[in-house]
């Protein structure tokens, strides 16, 4: 026996540690919750959980991101069903003018609604906000640029499903309004009682009375031609090309009619685009230089078309486009239609080609009782070739996921007046009533478009919604399992290291008592 070393005690203290440690453990366990709460618990599973918490605080963020989202798309689509109301109203205005019952009064009438009605979808388009970004003005349409240095070309429209890059497009020939040139004016002085009569332009009544002047005729001609969406201005060129665009390639004369030719046209380009002008009077037509429209059908002038086609590299390939795509133009739109209902929309400059047109006189020609073809004869043109730049920015990002590029794009197409092409709409005649019909209907189509783009944009969102739900709930479950404590488990092993710290404590306490034995054998 020993007395130096209490090797009883020494082990018995050991395993009283052991049971300590172990029942500190199951506290700290059993009072956090937590079966890891140090990295050397589990250090894999400290690890693994860590980028779970992550991965569930990032899904949880991405949860409101969506709800945000959902947000954006019904701010954006309550605004569309307004403007379709107002849409459906200016199809009913348009149908009532179309009507000749209607006197020009009334048509005014109708026509100021109709003006009023697009200054107001204007107005909702560009206020239209969420959280101080517009949202249907074109903020959130894909962003198409215009290369080669060409200016004044409009993107109107460009697929989601076309790809990045450049497309190329050849204007051969510019397109062309509407547009009625006279012979030489000889009206000097004031008109007679003999020369007064009507000039009518596609139906609608100008009276020109007895004392008028050129100054007072220019002045009624204007105000007519501004109701029916077009003007008159007088000019000495004898054919077009000096002038601007706007003005039908003429440079009007600053003051002064007599000797100088009337060109009365259109703002609207291309074939749908028309005008008839008759006159009741012979020799009030020939005064103004309109001599054809003291004829039975008048003067009717017709738009040009421009003419496109695709633009080719040096190997003759298409630029951009497929074999498989068309092109086609409607006044300066030019279209591009490929399968997959792949659509390409550029608006152009009117002299983009620097087209020289001739347009012919008003004097009537050929047989009496023949309407004069007065459309533009199209001269010398220099082709212009358009190259423009789709890019993948622009659109709404919302990032619906823990992790980076987990986003659904949104595109929003813009809604204006211009893009819905009812900018220039005009119900001043039968005629310009039914063309304005079928201008209504195609943007009641678009804006049903856009529309049912955004529904099925909520109705995805609203998807990943649940989604991003089902795997929050799931990989908490998972973490919990990983990281919780069992409670009923971990009670049974506090219970376990309870017992045993209360045993090795009465050993200790009989371990350290051996040494006194040896006193025993001291006193014999």
């Amino acid at each position: 026996m020993r007395i130096n070393t209490n090797i009883s005690a020494v082990v018995t203290n050991n395993q009283l540690q052991k049971a300590q440690t172990n029942l500190e453990r199951s506290l700290e366990r059993l009072s956090s919750g937590y079966k890891i709460n140090h990295a050397s618990d589990d250090a894999a599973g400290m690890a693994i959980s860590l980028k779970m918490k992550l991965q569930i605080r990032g899904l949880d963020q991405s949860d409101n991101n969506a709800a945000d989202g959902v947000s954006v798309l019904q701010t954006a689509e309550g605004a569309i069903a307004e403007i379709q109301s107002m849409l459906t109203r200016m199809k009913e205005l348009s149908v009532q003018a179309a009507n000749d019952t209607n006197a020009d009064g009334e048509r005014e009438a109708i026509q100021k609604e109709l003006q009023s009605l697009n200054k107001e979808i204007d107005r909702i388009a560009n206020d239209t906000e969420f959280n101080s970004q517009s949202l249907i003005n074109g903020n959130l349409e894909r962003r198409v640029y215009t290369r080669n240095n060409v200016h004044g070309v409009e993107q109107f429209e460009c697929s989601s499903n076309i790809a990045a890059g450049d497309y190329g497009i050849t204007v051969a020939q510019d397109a062309r309004q509407a547009v009625v040139k006279s012979g030489a004016v000889t009206l000097n002085g004031k008109v007679t009682a003999a020369m007064e009569g009507t000039v009518k332009i596609n139906g609608y009544d100008i009276d020109i009375n007895e004392g008028d002047d050129m100054d007072k005729i220019m002045t009624k001609l204007s105000s007519a031609m501004g109701l029916l969406g077009g003007k008159v201005f007088a000019t000495t060129d004898s054919a077009s090309g000096a002038g601007e665009a706007d003005n039908a390639g003429y440079v009007p004369v600053v003051s002064g009619t007599a000797g100088s030719s009337l060109v009365i046209m259109t703002n609207e380009y291309g074939s749908d685009v028309k005008l008839n002008i008759t006159c009741d009077n012979t020799l009030l037509a020939s005064a103004l230089g309109l001599d054809g429209a003291a004829d039975d059908d008048g003067i009717v002038a017709q738009g040009v078309d421009a003419k496109a086609e695709f633009t080719k590299d040096a190997n003759g390939n298409r630029i951009g486009f497929a074999d498989t795509a068309t092109i086609s133009a409607n006044g300066k739109m030019i279209t591009v239609k490929d399968v997959d209902n792949k659509t390409f929309k550029v608006d152009v400059p009117g002299d983009i080609a620097k087209t020289k047109f001739t347009d012919v006189d008003g004097t009537a020609v050929g047989e009496a009782g023949v309407a004069t073809d007065t459309s533009a004869q199209a001269g010398a043109s220099t082709p212009a070739d358009i190259v423009q730049q789709v890019t993948d920015f622009g659109g709404m990002k919302v990032h619906v996921g823990a992790n980076e590029d987990q986003y659904i794009a949104v595109e929003i197409e813009q809604i204006s007046t211009y893009k819905l092409g009812l900018d220039q709409i005009n119900v001043m005649s039968h005629y310009n009533a039914g063309r304005s019909i079928d201008k209504i209907d195609e943007a009641v189509s678009k804006v049903s478009s856009i529309r049912s783009t955004l529904g099925s944009y909520e109705n995805r969102i609203e998807h990943t919604q649940n989604n991003i739900d089902t795997s929050t709930e799931n990989m908490t479950a998972a973490l919990s399992r990983m990281i919780d404590t069992d409670m009923a488990e971990e009670m049974t092993e506090y219970t376990s290291q309870n017992v045993l710290v209360q045993a090795a404590t009465s050993i200790l306490s009989q371990a350290n008592a051996r040494p006194e034995t040896v006193l025993q054998l001291l006193q014999r």
